[in-house]
């Protein structure tokens, strides 16, 4: 079995690890919050006390960091991740750093003797380790069959969308796309319920239309309807992404005329101390707009986790 060294143990992080794990693989881990690593710990993996230790020995590097430039401090130059790793060695990037970054830091990899690929990770890591992901991958063809049978392990489905940054702009596309549904859906559905109807039904009966999506079916019944407010991805990491796309729109000369409009929502979002809350949270600006709530009479709630530092 091959180690790999992980850089990054978040909720995405902390999910691939565990698949890692569970097929037998050795797994090296860093991040700068011990605690984060805990569960993958617990579960058979060695911690490395400095960035850099992950990439000894290890096979594959992979990386789950929440901004591009988080990823170019670690990586690249002189006492960087990959002055430590063997020639040669594969590192896949999860996150979504943007094109840009990952062009910069391809630039640095292959100075460095080492075959980057940009893999972004979606459909919504929650924590569960059973959670359904896609992985677009972008960078050398020849890179991606190397790494392919490592990458199955991961994820459920392995999408290759072409050369460098290509995995990046399809997640950007992705995230732009939902975040901006996040905010449309939650529009309807205020408006539905204002107008009368009960969630549940307007839910089941736009499940038939033409206006059904994942965000409708499954992404907003697991959090919004329940009231949990848990990330997921978080509303500052959503406004990073529509940043993101909104840089790649202009360097191509492409009007996403909407985009100021949804940008807005994530903002008075985080103006309300909302940034460290799922994505989903900017509804409750909607809610609160119209003085309804989107709460489901058949999910059961979802009871916040206890702070016990706050027991006396």
């Amino acid at each position: 079995m091959l180690q790999v060294g992980l850089i990054g143990c978040g909720t995405l992080g902390c999910t691939l690890g565990h698949r890692l794990l569970r097929a037998g693989h050795r797994l090296l881990v860093h991040d700068r919050d011990p605690q984060h690593a805990k569960s993958l710990l617990e579960a058979g993996a060695t911690w490395s006390d400095q960035p850099g230790g992950v990439a000894s020995g290890s096979g594959l590097i992979l990386s789950a960091l929440p901004r591009p430039e988080d990823v170019e401090a670690v990586f690249p130059g002189e006492g960087g991740v990959w002055s430590f790793a063997a020639r040669h060695t594969l590192h896949v990037e999860t996150s979504t750093v943007g094109p840009a970054s990952i062009h910069r830091l391809s630039r640095a990899a292959k100075a460095a003797g080492v075959r980057l690929l940009d893999g972004p990770v979606s459909r919504g890591a929650t924590g569960d380790d059973d959670v359904s992901l896609v992985m677009w991958v972008g960078g050398s063809a020849d890179y991606y069959d190397l790494a392919r049978p490592l990458l199955e392990v991961l994820v459920d489905r392995v999408v290759y969308c072409g050369g460098v940054g290509h995995g990046q702009v399809t997640k950007l596309l992705n995230n732009l796309i939902a975040h901006s549904l996040i905010v449309i859906v939650g529009e309807a559905l205020t408006l539905g319920v204002k107008s009368g109807l009960s969630l549940d039904v307007l839910h089941t009966a736009l499940q038939e239309g033409t206006g059904q999506t994942r965000m409708l079916d499954e992404v907003l019944p697991g959090s919004v309807f329940r009231g949990d407010w848990r990330p997921g991805l978080t509303v500052d990491l959503a406004l990073k992404d529509l940043a993101l796309a909104r840089k790649l729109s202009e360097e191509h000369g492409v009007e996403l005329a909407a985009l100021d409009r949804f940008e807005k929502f994530f903002e008075k979002a985080i103006e309300r101390g909302w940034e460290g809350q799922s994505a989903h949270s900017v509804i409750r600006l909607l809610e609160e707009s119209a003085g309804v709530e989107l709460r489901s009479q058949i999910l059961e709630p979802l009871k916040p986790p206890r702070d016990e530092s706050s027991d006396g």
